[in-house]
C-alpha cells in the first residue's frame, strides 16, 4: 500500500495539464486548456482541461476526471499503477508503509499548529476590528496605507497588542496547548520559569497562506519610528512553514494567474495587497528574498510565464538577477518591467488605474535576457575584462533554458548585440551544459555511495513538502475497484432529488445558509446553518436513508470525512471535499462526482434559481426546497402504497388492518398537503 501521505505528496505535484499533453496536443484557451479526446473519434478539439481544479471534461462523449483517471482510461492502469506511474514522472519516491504510531503523533501536531495558527489570524483580526487600541492603531494604519476595509478582510490583516491583549493568555485560556503554541513560531518561553509570552505586539500582522488557504505563518511591521526597533518580525522556520516554499498572496492569487496565463511577482506585502485592491489579482511576493526553486515551482503549478516588477533601485536589481536564472532553468519565461524611480508596486498601484497599469505593463515588459543584457552592458562598454565577464555572465543565463528552440533564439540574439560570431557562443552553452550534466551525474553517484555506506541515509529521500491534513480515504492495495452495477439505480424517482441533495453536499455543504428571520421551513429554526448540517437534521428528523446506493455512499462518505475536514473557509473546505471524492479509488464514486459538478444535467430546483440569481446566494431557498421536494416524493410513494395496501385488506376483509390503513393514508395525505404547501410557498 502507498501510504496517504506520499499520495498525498503525489497529487499536489501533477499538474493534470502536463499529464494529459504527453498524450494529447492541447492549446490555451482562457484559463483552460482545449484537445482532441482521445476517448472517442473527436474532429474539433470537444476535450476541456483546468489546471486550477485538476480536472479534465469531454463535453462530446462525457469523459471525465482527473490526471489519475485519465491515465487509468487512457493507458488502461489500475489506481495503483496510475499513481507510481504519477510519482515516477514527478520524481516522488513511493513510500509503502503503514503510519507508525510517531507518524501518526507527528501528523497530528502539525494539524494541531495549523489550528493555533488559524485561532491566532482570528484573534488578531478580532483585535483590529473590535477593540479601541485595534482601530486606534491598527485599523487607522492600514486606511492611511489606502487599503479599503474589504481588502483588510480579504488577507485577513489583524493587529498585535501589548499586555493585557496577548495572544499566549488568550490561546491558553481557550484551550491551546503551550507546545502548539511554541512550534508554530507565535509565542516564545522565557527561560527559567517556562512562561509563555508573544513573538509579535505593537504590530500590524500580514497573515502568510499556503497555497490550499491555511495560515502557516505571519509578517509583523512595527509602526514606531525608534531605529533600534526592527521593522518587521517574521515567523520563524517551521513543521508548518518554510519560506523558501511559500509565496505571499498564492491563495488569493492562483485562479487569477491560470486565467492570466501570468504571475506578476513583487517583493512585499504592500505591494501585493495593493495591486490586488487595483484590480491585478495575479500578483504573488518572495517576501523579500531571492526566489528558490521550491516557490517557482509553485508559480509554475498555474502559468509558465513570469513578469517580475522593480522598482528604480539598480543596485538591488543587480543583486537579484543570479536569482532568475533559475526561473529559466525551470523552463519559464521570464520578463521583467521597470517602475518609474519614484514609484514601487505599492504606490503605482495606489496612484494610477486599472487600466493604466495593465498598459504600463504591457508597454514596459521586456524580455529578461534581453534586459539583463542591457543593463550590465551600459556599464562594461569601456573595460574590456568587464566586457567579458557580462558576456559570460549572460551566457551562462541563456545555457539554463532547457527549450533547445528558445535558447537558440536567445543565442542569435546575443551575438548580435555582442559583435560574436553564434558558434562562439554555442561551444560555450555546451561546455556549460555538459558540465552541469557531470556535476548532476557526480552528485547522483555520491548519493547513491552515501545510501550504501550509511544505512537509514534520508539523502535521497524527496524534499518536505507542504504537508495538507488527510484527504484521503482508507484504501488497501488489496481491495478490489468495486463494480459500477453495485451502484444500479434503485428507484428513479427518488434519483432526482437524492443526487441533487449530493450536488448541495459536495458544491456548497460548508457554505453557511442565511436565513430571513420570517422565513419557515418545516425544520426547526436555527439563526445560521451549514448545507450539509441542514440537510443531515432535516433527514435525521424523519429518519430517512438515501435508497439508491451510488448517493447514499456519497452521503454517508462525506459525513464521515467531515469530522476530519479542517476548519477554514467554505470555499477552501469544498476543494478538499472535491479532491476528496475525485482522486478517490471508487471510479463509479469519481465518475458521479464528477459528473455533478461538471454537467448540465435537469436539477429540478436549482435550474429555475440559477436563472435568476447566483447559485451560492439562493442556497437558503434552494437547499430546503430540495429537502422539502425530497420529503414529498417519499410521501407521495408512501400514500401509492398505502393505497394498495388497503385495496388488498377490502379483499381480504381485514377490517381492523383496513382501518389503521385508511388512517394513515389520511396522516400521510396531510403531511403531503402541507410539504406541497410548504414547497409552493418558496
Amino acid at each position: 500500500m502507498i501510504d496517504r501521505a506520499t499520495v498525498e505528496k503525489i497529487l499536489d505535484a501533477v499538474r493534470i495539464e502536463e499529464v494529459i499533453g504527453d498524450f494529447v496536443s492541447l492549446r490555451k484557451r482562457g484559463a483552460n486548456y482545449l484537445g482532441l479526446c482521445p476517448f472517442h473519434q473527436d474532429k474539433n478539439p470537444s476535450m476541456s482541461v483546468s489546471s486550477t481544479k485538476g480536472i479534465f471534461k469531454c463535453f462530446a462523449c462525457g469523459k471525465a476526471g482527473n490526471a489519475v483517471t485519465f491515465l487509468m482510461e487512457h493507458e488502461h492502469l489500475t489506481y495503483w499503477e496510475a499513481l507510481r506511474y504519477l510519482a515516477k514522472k514527478y520524481h516522488i519516491e513511493i513510500v509503502e508503509k503503514e503510519e507508525t504510531a510517531e507518524e501518526i503523533a507527528n501528523r497530528m501536531r502539525y494539524e494541531s499548529m495549523l489550528v493555533v495558527s488559524e485561532y491566532a489570524q482570528k484573534f488578531y483580526a478580532d483585535i483590529l476590528w473590535n477593540t479601541e487600541v485595534g482601530k486606534a492603531i491598527g485599523l487607522s494604519y492600514f486606511r492611511e496605507r489606502k487599503f479599503t476595509d474589504e481588502t483588510i478582510r480579504k488577507f485577513g490583516l489583524g493587529y498585535a497588542a501589548s499586555r493585557p491583549l496577548t495572544l499566549s493568555a488568550a490561546a491558553l485560556k481557550a484551550g491551546y496547548k503551550k507546545e502548539y503554541l511554541v512550534g508554530a513560531g507565535l509565542c516564545l518561553e522565557r527561560e527559567g520559569t517556562g512562561e509563555l509570552y508573544d513573538r509579535f505586539f505593537d504590530r500590524v500582522m500580514f497573515p502568510i497562506h499556503s497555497i490550499s488557504g491555511r495560515v502557516i505563518a505571519f509578517g509583523g511591521r512595527t509602526l514606531k519610528t525608534d531605529k533600534s526597533v526592527a521593522k518587521y518580525v517574521n515567523s520563524p522556520q517551521s513543521e508548518i512553514y518554510d519560506k523558501s516554499r511559500s509565496l505571499y498572496g498564492i491563495f488569493q492569487a492562483k485562479n487569477s494567474i491560470a486565467k492570466a496565463d501570468k504571475c506578476i511577482m513583487v517583493e512585499g506585502y504592500a505591494d501585493v495587497i495593493s495591486m490586488h485592491q487595483a484590480g491585478v489579482t495575479n500578483v504573488v511576493a518572495s517576501s523579500g528574498t531571492s526566489l528558490t526553486v521550491e516557490q517557482i515551482r509553485l508559480v509554475k503549478r498555474f502559468t509558465d510565464k513570469m513578469t517580475i516588477i522593480y522598482d528604480g533601485d539598480e543596485a538591488g536589481i543587480k543583486a537579484s538577477l543570479r536569482g532568475i536564472d533559475l526561473v529559466l532553468e525551470e523552463g519559464l519565461s521570464v520578463k521583467v518591467v521597470l517602475l518609474p524611480p519614484e514609484d514601487d508596486p505599492d504606490s503605482f498601484a495606489k496612484s494610477h488605474s486599472l487600466v493604466e497599469i495593465q498598459e504600463y505593463i504591457e508597454e514596459n515588459e521586456k524580455d529578461f535576457i534581453t534586459y539583463k543584457s542591457d543593463l550590465l552592458w551600459k556599464d562594461s562598454e569601456r573595460d574590456p575584462i568587464r566586457r567579458s565577464q557580462v558576456i559570460r555572465d549572460i551566457v551562462q543565463s541563456v545555457s539554463v533554458v532547457p527549450d533547445p528552440i528558445l535558447r537558440n533564439v536567445y543565442v542569435e540574439m546575443v551575438a548580435e548585440k555582442f559583435e560574436m560570431k553564434p558558434d562562439a557562443i554555442l561551444a560555450t552553452i555546451g561546455e556549460l551544459r555538459r558540465r552541469k550534466r557531470a556535476l548532476e551525474r557526480s552528485r547522483r553517484r555520491f548519493d547513491q555511495a552515501s545510501e550504501t555506506v550509511i544505512p537509514g541515509s534520508t539523502r535521497n529521500l524527496p524534499e518536505p513538502e507542504e504537508l495538507i491534513p488527510e484527504d484521503l480515504p482508507d484504501t488497501d492495495v488489496s481491495t478490489p475497484p468495486v463494480q459500477p452495477d453495485r451502484y444500479a439505480v434503485k428507484d428513479a424517482y427518488l434519483a432526482v432529488p437524492e443526487r441533487e441533495l449530493v450536488y448541495y453536499l459536495i458544491k456548497f455543504g460548508e457554505y453557511p445558509l442565511h436565513f430571513e428571520e420570517d422565513m419557515y421551513y418545516g425544520a426547526e429554526q436555527r439563526p445560521e446553518i451549514t448545507v450539509s448540517q441542514y440537510i443531515h437534521d432535516a433527514l435525521s428528523d424523519d429518519d430517512l436513508v438515501f435508497v439508491n446506493d451510488l448517493y447514499r455512499t456519497i452521503f454517508d462518505k462525506y459525513y464521515a470525512y467531515l469530522v476530519t475536514l479542517p476548519r477554514e473557509d467554505c470555499e477552501a473546505m469544498q476543494q478538499r471535499v472535491i479532491r476528496y471524492f475525485t482522486a478517490g479509488e471508487d471510479p463509479a464514486i469519481s465518475r458521479a462526482v464528477l459528473d455533478l459538478i461538471l454537467e448540465e444535467h435537469p436539477l429540478t430546483v436549482r435550474t429555475y434559481e440559477e436563472s435568476i440569481t447566483p447559485e451560492e446566494q439562493a442556497l437558503a431557498r434552494t437547499v430546503p426546497k430540495t429537502v422539502l421536494l425530497y420529503k414529498l416524493r417519499i410521501t407521495e410513494q408512501q400514500c401509492t402504497a398505502t393505497t394498495k395496501q388497503i385495496t388488498l385488506a377490502q379483499r381480504g376483509g381485514e377490517n381492523d388492518t383496513l382501518r389503521e390503513l385508511v388512517a394513515r393514508l389520511q396522516l400521510l395525505n396531510t403531511v403531503k398537503t402541507r410539504l406541497s404547501r410548504e414547497l409552493n410557498r418558496l
